[in-house]
């Protein structure tokens, strides 16, 4: 019976984490961008779903995106304590009422406004908390994003997660 459960919450759990389902168009833009590229159009002739998920899940070097995952902790980690303790009133309000959403979705325009609010510009919790909000899209989040994807100017993703084999089926069919 234990195992059972256990195996039930495994999958509970990676249900909540997988990605939302891909829209028509959003594979179509895929598609687009699998025959765009040679070694990915390979992969699709020869039906290996496998590799082209591997390739669209590769990281993008250059292309940067505002992440919508950026733990409390993580923040927790990064934050020059003795700045939080120099906050004024109003200030240290704003990073309260922050702190108790518990994920910070740095694509909002207002959550990145919050942490710019709390923090002096030139404080070093700021820059951490700016560098944190910030990762490398992966293929196929690069070409559903939109935005310039610089470090500076970091894209809002219109879809994010793992492209699994079955979502490469789709994307070459």
């Amino acid at each position: 019976m234990r195992k059972i459960l256990a195996i039930v919450l495994f999958l509970f759990s990676a249900l909540a984490c997988a990605a939302g389902p891909l829209t028509s168009a959003q594979l179509q833009a895929l598609k687009t961008l699998v025959q765009s590229d040679p070694t990915a159009t390979a992969l699709a002739n020869a039906a290996d779903d496998v590799g082209l998920a591997a390739w669209l899940n590769t990281p993008e070097a250059t292309y940067t995106v505002w992440r919508t995952d950026l733990t409390i902790e993580e923040c927790n980690s990064a934050i020059t304590w003795t700045e939080v303790d120099g906050l004024t009133v109003g200030k240290a309000r704003i990073w309260e009422w922050m702190r108790a959403i518990g994920t910070l979705n740095a694509s909002k325009t207002n959550i990145r406004q919050g942490i710019s609010d709390a923090f002096a510009s030139a404080s070093a919790t700021r820059n951490a908390l700016a560098a944190l909000a910030k990762r490398l899209a992966t293929r196929a989040e690069k070409a559903l994003a939109s935005g310039a994807g610089t470090n500076a100017s970091p894209s809002i993703m219109g879809w994010e997660g793992q492209i699994t084999y079955a979502d490469a089926s789709l994307i070459r069919s």
